[in-house]
């Protein structure tokens, strides 16, 4: 094997491992979404009244400022299902919910619903974007449905965006939940970094 080849496989190794370590991990459950680290703070709305309230714009509670077109939060009474069981965080103006996320956070979870139809949500770290399409939530009446997420190593959360998908569809959020999870790197992680470098060792005393 020529010099070429051990140098090209060794630089390959050596970006997969670097590209195993930025990602995003969907969690489906909220038991699942706890038993990754130490949640360290919880929010929601139970202590507005039913119906509509407007908390302002750039409304913030514990470390999410949330900085939609104008924040509504929906609660029983309203014409929407979403707030039903609990006041939910949603926008006036039909737009997103977007809010931003303050300190150093590896794990972001929230419950939501949806009036009709799907949500897209888009999830920002201080790496990358994470667009997340055509999710299906209950309407609120009776339940709501977790999204929970877990950044990888080096990474951490700081906004997100969620949007309804249609004419009239309207969205809410509420538990909202914010934690940290052991910075373990996923297994593949160490063996290819360790590979890498065996090839760049290798091929540096075949130079000498």
């Amino acid at each position: 094997m020529t010099k070429h080849f051990f140098k090209t496989a060794a630089l390959t190794l050596l970006l997969c491992a670097a590209s195993a370590k930025a990602d995003v991990l969907r969690i489906e459950q909220r038991s699942s979404f706890n038993a990754l680290g130490q949640i360290a703070q919880r929010s929601n709305f139970d202590d507005f009244a039913g119906s509509y309230n407007y908390p302002g714009y750039g409304f913030t509670r514990g470390d999410v400022s949330y900085v939609s077109d104008e924040n509504l939060i929906v609660g029983n009474g309203a014409t929407f299902g979403i707030g039903s069981l609990r006041p939910v965080m949603s926008n006036e103006y039909w737009s997103p919910i977007s809010g931003s996320i303050a300190q150093s956070y590896t794990l972001f979870g929230f419950d939501a619903a949806v009036s009709a139809g799907t949500v897209d949500l888009s999830i920002t770290t201080n790496l990358a974007s994470y667009h997340f399409k055509g999710l299906a939530l209950p309407d609120g009446s009776s339940s709501f449905g977790f999204l929970g997420f877990r950044a990888a190593a080096g990474e951490y959360f700081t906004g997100f965006e969620l949007r309804s998908q249609g004419d009239g569809y309207l969205a809410g959020i509420t538990d909202v939940a914010l934690g940290n999870v052991s910075a373990v790197p996923e297994p593949a992680t160490p063996a290819l970094l360790l590979a890498g470098l065996g090839l760049l060792a290798l091929l540096r005393r075949r130079q000498s």
